[in-house]
């Protein structure tokens, strides 16, 4: 049986004006974790339709800047402290164009990436992994640290190889899946914390 697209935390989205149901992902996510703070620098990849922008916003401030990444243009976000940037991560420019918005070191980064879904789980999850190893070299070469990541991925079996790239540069790596995640979807997770390059270099 299909999914439905308009269930209870759609709704809730429209009833209060939010962009997206993802924003709920975040807030839980943060609620648990606790990783958003006044004045800090964020960096957003996959950031359109902006939902997590708008909730990150709140809890950085004015202070603070959150610049969000994507293919699509994002529109009508506070400024300060949000910035946006039409950009593919696969593109060998993109890493200068990110830091003429929002200089290095930065305090975290998030990822709603995704590869554009065949249906096919191994396919899509391979996909999801490869970009995944894309955005991680963009955000290890920026993060401060201490830092943190968190990232959506696809369950399946290369789904432990990428949990492993990331507990070599975080103290701490958790899968989480927020409630407002469907429950008929293989998305998850991976919140990863302490970022520490020197961890391990094998």
């Amino acid at each position: 049986m299909a999914f439905n697209r308009q269930d209870g935390y759609y709704r809730q989205a429209k009833r209060e004006g939010k962009r997206s149901r993802a924003t709920y992902k975040i807030e839980e996510l943060d609620s648990r974790f606790k990783v958003f703070k006044k004045g800090q620098k964020i960096l957003e990849l996959g950031a359109a339709p902006g939902g997590w922008m708008e909730y990150i916003a709140k809890r950085v401030g004015t202070s603070g800047v959150v610049l969000g990444l994507d293919l699509q243009s994002i529109a009508d976000l506070p400024a300060p402290p949000c910035k946006t940037l039409v950009a593919d991560i696969l593109d060998p420019e993109t890493g200068a164009r990110i830091d003429a918005l929002i200089a290095p070191p930065l305090d975290g980064a998030v990822s709603d990436l995704a590869p554009n879904l065949t249906g096919i789980k191994a396919t899509d999850q391979a996909n999801s992994i490869a970009i995944l190893e894309q955005a991680l070299i963009l955000v290890k070469e920026r993060l401060a640290d201490g830092g943190f990541f968190i990232c959506k991925v696809f369950q399946g079996n290369e789904l432990k190889s990428f949990q492993l790239q990331l507990k070599k540069c975080f103290s701490k790596v958790t899968l989480a899946k927020p409630k407002a995640s469907r429950k008929t979807s293989t998305e998850i997770y991976l919140v990863a914390t302490g970022y520490d390059g020197n961890i391990s270099s094998q």
